[in-house]
């Protein structure tokens, strides 16, 4: 599995542990596998720098895997190494001595390429 981003048809961007999913008789890709999917969010600050946060994916599921049609999925890309890395550490937390079960905070901000509306 890879780390990847995946923008839906809907504008909805996810990051996730994603498996393609094939039909066995004709390779052809049906769909994707997703392990720990987050919704990716973004907030604007008035100094104008992004934050980007993660979401739980479906609030009212105990799931921490989802199957998704490919027809859904718009585009597939990777994730800018700082992304990753606090995705990573989010999904696979590891604990130190000391040091509690919950993921740190880790605050990631991007400089904004545009004014984009909110």
């Amino acid at each position: 599995m890879a780390t990847k981003i995946l923008i839906n048809q809907i504008g909805q961007q996810l990051i996730a542990d994603v498996k393609q999913v094939e039909n066995k008789e004709t390779k052809e890709v049906v769909g994707y596998w997703l392990t720990e999917p987050r919704v990716i969010n973004y907030d604007t600050t008035e100094d104008g720098s992004v934050s980007v946060n993660f979401g739980t994916y479906c609030l009212v599921s105990a799931d921490t895997e989802f199957s998704v049609r490919a027809e859904s999925i718009v585009s597939i890309l990777d994730p800018r190494e700082e992304v990753l890395d606090r995705y990573t550490a989010m999904t696979t937390p590891e604990t130190v001595e000391g040091e509690s079960d919950e993921p740190a905070a880790l605050p990631t901000e991007v400089e904004s390429d545009s004014d984009q509306p909110e």
